[in-house]
């Protein structure tokens, strides 16, 4: 597959190439010619009236049954108002005017508007032609007469008996002159008189046409063309570039190279070559006609209704069955009467290619003009080339030999002694041996003037295909994936299984080997396949031949491939690049594949830039001089949009509806002479990273896209690699469902995080709740302990000191007995008094100011050097007693660490009573703590720091511990006031 280049141009105008597109070579008969028809199975509208093109390269249809476009490969009803369509002309800027029957007319513009205009006054009929001047006006034929519309108005032009029901055509000149004729008269219009003049002379009446060198010509009703005698304007101008392409001609039409085409003469259409430079006298097509199709099987209908010349030089012919296109091939068939198909073919050093048919026997010979014209005098069955350059002819008895014009024969080697027709297989002269294998003799070899047998020559046993050469060297296959050089009786054998069955051996700079699996090079004395691997237009090449470009020409199974000399040494030097190549296919007029029936090359160079293949359709010719490429730039159009929804015409700004997250993008660009080889590249920004390759797909398909707003865009190459200057695009707005709003996403963003707030407070109130429920049974136990002991062992103690007292009432008041007593009951009460405060302690618990101002000052004592400050925040509220032991545990660990390891001048402890929260800090000015210090003492286990973070957790309080080297440590404590404070719980 040929690879396109995609360094394209982003202009702003869209650039036409009329004078680089040619006509259809008139060299080339019409039978010859590329001819593809469509009918109504193909989508073809019936009954074509009219065509026409616009800029845009739509092919404009109309028919009565509607206005119809056409891309190249789909037919699409344009929708309209009206539909029975009778005429059209395309507009210079763009626009398509199109009138209707029995009235009507419309203007199409190239945005896709359309605008209805009003009928001319008087009308009998629909308008027949019309066309625009440089003004902007509008001039139209009826059947009643010639109007004219500008300023939103209609004016009679010319009306009355003489042009009742004989109005031909309106035509506007290259110098804006306007003419009308009638079937019998032919009018200029006087722009001072404001009338239209008729022009004298014999015959002017009819349809006119326009040559290309800007003549006027009038087409009567049989057919026959006069000169029309035009004022003289100064300097000639040509017609307008685009006069062709604005409508269609009922009767005849000049292509842009100046041959003329004839409808109905008297069927089917003929064609007058280059009769465009003819002198100025009248044309008879019908006598004068260079050839012409009239033949059912040469059209859809001999029944011709309309022809037009597009801007690419394809021509069209509507007929009433269906619509034809005309385009040159690039190969060009030999046709060859009498001949089976079964062909040796060789050439020689004068230009000429002989031909043998294994059939008939027959001999031909072609020229450069590529008729083959058959021998008479002469058959043969196998043909060859020595290498003086001699044509060989293998008969039954004897090779000819001709050189130079000069004939000599060769006497065919006699089995047995005795005379015997030989079936001659083939011929091959390797500069030291004739060599010759027939089903008689097998392979012999003529040598110093003796035929000697196979035996007498060091060949390999199994040879399947041969070829020359240097003197005496023989390329040898065997169909066992190897190959030998055979140099003068010393064999060296190579490996080339790669190819699989071998269909050709190509001597020469670089040996080439083709076969079943592609082809093979020699490449530093071994052999490399070429890729890419698997393509099967470079399998089973069986001809190749090298033009002084040093271009490379493959005859293979799919057709003719071209590659170019660049791209061939780029794969040879480095294998792993694939070959880029063009393939000459059945659409150029190739016949089936390359032949390999006779194991002989199929590929006759010619060195004058014309190759001959042999295909198993047939020989046909190639004039690489003669190529031209389509030189007509694509204009890319974005046609509608595809959704589950419905269908939406493309628009610089599409609004998709909501969920439109699977579409598909349609696109085209109007290309008639070779459709099938326009290649597309399309991207979609936001989703496609690079441009994508679609080859001929006229559809880009996407799914899963997102809300969001999107540029698509598109361009085309044509089949020669001629790219769109302009990449078409558009924006792309697909719309959120509710759920893809962001008012959407944030209120569900929001609601998660409600979410997650509500399970994070949630978990901790349930955390709260288990501390606290945990608080509370340590509360119950201290109780009932402290119940226990009022109960149980006070009250024991009490009727215990009470029985005593009664016994220390009957001593005598002053015994030593009564004082002993006495100082034991006091004892006892002190005793009580202090499990009444014990008990007391179980139920309420340490008293935190008065532990922290206890353990502050009993530190501040021992430590003289430091001193201490107890700050109470906030008014002082009952606390949880186990709580608050803990509490006082912590905050006695900080007061101790503190004075013993700081080195402080000052301790401050801060009790702060908040509503939602006990904070408790103890902080020092000494030599500070820093994190890392206290992540070492965590890790080395310092049960006071471990100690006190144990405490916290047991009851639901954070802990932090901070400071820097000289500035302090702070040791901070902050319990919920839910878990603190006793009425909380």
């Amino acid at each position: 597959m040929r690879g396109y280049c995609w360094k394209l141009l982003f202009g702003l105008a869209l650039l036409w190439s009329w004078h680089v597109a040619h006509a259809l070579n008139p060299d080339i008969r019409l039978e010859d010619l590329n001819r593809t028809s469509w009918t109504q199975k193909d989508g073809v509208p019936s009954d074509i009236q009219s065509m026409a093109q616009t800029r845009d390269g739509w092919l404009w249809l109309g028919t009565p049954d509607g206005l119809y476009r056409f891309d190249g490969v789909t037919f699409e009803r344009y929708p309209l108002k009206l539909n029975q369509v009778l005429a059209m002309h395309a507009l210079d800027n763009g626009d398509l005017l199109v009138s209707f029957s029995p009235e009507g007319l419309l203007i199409v513009h190239a945005n896709g508007k359309v605008t209805e205009l009003s009928s001319p006054p008087r009308q009998q009929g629909a308008i027949r032609a019309m066309d625009m001047d440089r003004s902007g006006a509008i001039w139209a034929a009826t059947f009643e007469g010639v109007y004219r519309y500008a300023g939103g108005k209609w004016e009679t032009v010319a009306t009355g008996p003489d042009w009742a029901d004989s109005v031909q055509n309106v035509t506007i000149d290259q110098y804006d002159r306007v003419w009308a004729s009638t079937r019998h008269a032919l009018y200029r219009y006087d722009r001072e008189a404001k009338k239209l003049l008729r022009v004298e002379g014999e015959g002017m009446g009819g349809r006119l046409l326009q040559s290309p060198d800007g003549r006027l010509w009038a087409v009567d009703d049989n057919r026959n063309l006069r000169p029309v005698p035009m004022p003289a304007p100064g300097q000639q101008m040509p017609r307008l570039p685009d006069f062709n392409q604005s409508e269609s001609r009922e009767v005849a039409q000049f292509d842009r190279d100046g041959n003329l085409w004839m409808l109905l003469c008297p069927q089917g259409i003929c064609r007058v070559a280059r009769a465009g430079s003819l002198p100025n006298r009248p044309i008879n097509p019908a006598q004068q006609a260079t050839d012409r199709l009239d033949q059912a099987w040469q059209l859809t209908d001999i029944a011709t209704s309309g022809m037009l010349e597009d801007r690419e030089g394809n021509l069209w012919v509507s007929t009433r069955s269906g619509l034809d296109r005309f385009r040159e091939n690039k190969l060009i068939p030999a046709r060859i009467a009498g001949a089976s198909g079964e062909l040796s073919v060789t050439r020689d050093d004068d230009g000429k290619l002989w031909l043998a048919d294994w059939a008939t026997r027959g001999i031909w010979t072609i020229g450069a003009d590529g008729v083959a014209v058959r021998d008479p005098h002469r058959s043969g069955i196998s043909l060859a080339r020595d290498r003086d350059g001699a044509v060989l002819i293998a008969g039954t008895r004897d090779i000819e030999r001709i050189y130079q014009g000069k004939s000599s024969k060769i006497s065919l080697p006699m089995p047995g002694g005795k005379p015997v027709d030989l079936t001659v297989l083939g011929v091959l002269d390797d500069g030291n041996t004739l060599w010759m294998a027939a089903l008689q003799t097998s392979l012999m070899g003529l040598k110093d003037g003796r035929w000697l047998p196979r035996g007498e020559f060091n060949l390999p046993q199994r040879i399947y295909m041969s070829a020359a050469g240097g003197p005496g060297q023989l390329w040898l296959s065997h169909n066992d994936g190897g190959l030998t050089l055979y140099d003068n009786g010393k064999s060296t054998r190579y490996d080339i299984a790669a190819v699989g069955l071998e269909t050709g051996i190509f001597p020469g700079q670089q040996l080439v080997v083709g076969g079943e699996r592609g082809i093979v090079v020699m490449r530093d004395n071994r052999f490399v396949q070429l890729g890419p691997l698997n393509s099967e237009a470079l399998r089973m090449v069986s001809g190749m031949a090298v033009t002084p470009d040093g271009d490379r020409w493959l005859n293979g199974a799919r057709g003719l491939v071209h590659i170019r000399r660049s791209d061939w040494e780029n794969s040879v030097r480095q294998p792993s690049i694939p070959l880029v190549y063009e393939l000459i296919d059945a659409l150029e007029g190739y016949p089936g594949r390359a032949a390999v029936g006779n194991r002989q090359t199929s590929v006759y160079n010619m060195g004058n830039g014309v190759l001959w293949l042999r295909a198993t359709g047939g020989l046909v010719r190639l004039d690489t001089n003669a190529l031209r490429a389509n030189t007509v730039k694509p204009i890319v159009q974005l046609l509608r949009v595809n959704t589950d929804q419905g269908a939406y015409p493309a628009a610089a700004v599409l609004r998709l509806p909501p969920d439109s997250h699977n579409f598909n993008i349609q696109y085209t660009a109007p290309g008639l002479r070779k459709p099938e080889g326009m290649q597309f590249q399309y991207k979609l920004d936001g989703v496609d990273q690079q441009w994508q390759d679609a080859g001929t797909r006229r559809a880009a398909y996407y799914t899963n896209v997102g809300p969001g707003r999107y540029n698509f865009s598109v361009r085309a190459a044509n089949e020669d690699g001629m790219a769109s200057d302009v990449v078409a695009s558009m924006q792309i707005e697909i719309a959120p469902t509710i759920v893809q709003t962001w008012w959407f996403q944030l209120l569900c963003l929001a609601l998660a995080l409600l979410a997650l707030y509500g399970a994070w407070r949630y978990r901790l109130q349930k955390a709260t709740a288990a501390i606290a429920s945990q608080l509370q049974v340590r509360m119950d136990e201290r109780e009932r302990i402290a119940r226990t002991l009022h109960d149980t062992f006070l009250q024991s103690v009490q009727a215990l000191v009470l029985r005593v007292y009664s016994v220390l009432t009957k001593l005598p008041e002053g015994s030593e007995p009564r004082t002993r007593l006495e100082a034991i009951l006091d004892e006892a009460d002190r005793a009580i008094e202090e499990g009444r405060d014990q008990v007391q302690q179980l139920r309420s618990g340490l008293d935190l100011e008065q532990q922290l101002r206890h353990c502050g000052a009993s530190l501040a004592a021992v430590h003289e050097a430091t001193g201490f400050e107890l700050m109470i925040d906030g008014t002082a509220r009952a606390l949880s007693p186990p709580v608050q032991e803990e509490l006082c545990a912590i905050a006695q660990e900080a007061l101790r660490n503190a004075f013993q390891h700081a080195h402080a001048s000052k301790v401050t402890a801060r009790i702060g009573y908040g509503d939602d929260a006990l904070v408790l800090t103890v902080a020092d000015n000494g030599r500070g703590l820093d994190d890392e210090e206290v992540r070492e003492r965590l890790k080395d286990r310092h049960f006071g720091l471990v100690g006190m973070r144990e405490r916290a957790r047991h009851v639901g309080a954070a802990l932090e511990i901070g400071g820097a080297a000289g500035q302090g440590t702070v040791v901070e404590l902050k319990v919920p006031a839910r878990l603190v404070y006793a009425e909380a719980l």
